[in-house]
């Protein structure tokens, strides 16, 4: 792979155990799982991965415990945009003095109409106050959760702006005109799907592949697609994608953090999987029924626990 920030990436959930503080070590042994199960990386502390349900300081021993995983760090994509400047400031120097130069920031989400100058002027202020050649962020644009718009303007001007920091985007906006219209206005630009619904589609218009909640599960089944596309096989990608399509349009359903760690507990016999922080809660026996049968209809399982 002739760019390591591309391809097939897992928003991976974060395990917890009873007292709902997180379990570093089985994070890192889910971190394992998912590069051999058909990720080419994971995106740690996502929105999947409740990041914005930790502290600082939690977040701080997450970036610590993936820094002495013994994972490639460019495998590996950290979560840092905070509401506060500062708080994002301390996370990107913490996980950048750890090794890890690609890092995932979304903007501060609290104060909503905000335009592209005051969303420029904070990504300014994080890159001014860094000042680390070794940065290359990639924005997080989900306008469902932040309630802001990252636009194909905003991104170029930051791409000409700090076009050695700037790299990329994951758009969770769901939109495909938004994500072609960025991959063709930026050639190079790293622009992530942030599902794999759009993965053949981001690929075949010159962005980087996806980063996606549903690859918790779906991985094994993302990466045929992106490995026929590199080899030129677009009979066999389109096959693969629409495998892919058909099971990330079923799990969404039933919620990513939920739905997720309700597969991962039944995968591997671990009911710890189901803990996660208030408000989010575990399926209920109903969904989880449900959610049994869809997979059972449509014969989707899990690559096999380690």
């Amino acid at each position: 792979m002739s760019d390591p920030l591309s391809g097939v990436w897992s928003a991976a959930v974060t395990p917890q155990r009873a007292n709902l503080s997180v379990d570093l070590d089985k994070m890192v042994a889910h971190h394992k799982w998912l590069l051999g199960n058909g990720c080419d990386g994971i995106s740690v502390l996502g929105t999947t991965g409740e990041a914005n349900s930790f502290s600082v300081a939690e977040r701080l021993d997450v970036i610590a415990a993936a820094a002495n995983s013994g994972i490639a760090k460019n495998k590996l994509m950290i979560g840092t945009g905070c509401c506060a400047l500062p708080d994002t400031i301390e996370l990107t120097k913490a996980a950048l003095d750890a090794g890890f130069g690609q890092i995932l920031m979304l903007p501060p989400f609290y104060y909503k109409g905000i335009g592209n100058d005051g969303l420029f002027a904070c990504y300014d202020q994080v890159i001014q106050s860094l000042g680390d050649d070794r940065m290359r962020i990639v924005i997080y644009d989900f306008p469902t959760m932040t309630g802001l718009e990252i636009n194909t303007e905003l991104l170029i001007r930051l791409n000409r702006a700090f076009p050695k920091t700037v790299v990329g985007v994951k758009d969770s906006s769901g939109n495909w005109e938004d994500m072609k219209a960025v991959a063709r206005a930026i050639p190079g630009f790293r622009t992530f799907a942030g599902t794999e619904l759009y993965l053949l589609d981001t690929l075949k218009e010159g962005g980087a592949g996806c980063i996606t909640a549903t690859g918790n599960a779906t991985s094994h089944l993302c990466q045929p697609v992106y490995a026929a596309h590199l080899a030129g096989d677009a009979a066999g990608a389109e096959a693969a994608q629409a495998t892919a399509s058909a099971a990330r349009k079923m799990l969404q359903a039933f919620g990513f953090v939920p739905g997720m760690k309700e597969l991962l507990a039944q995968n591997t016999g671990d009911e710890a999987w189901r803990n996660m922080r208030p408000p989010m809660l575990p399926l209920s026996a109903e969904a989880v029924a449900a959610l049994n049968q869809a997979c059972h209809e449509l014969g989707f399982t899990l690559a096999e626990a380690a």
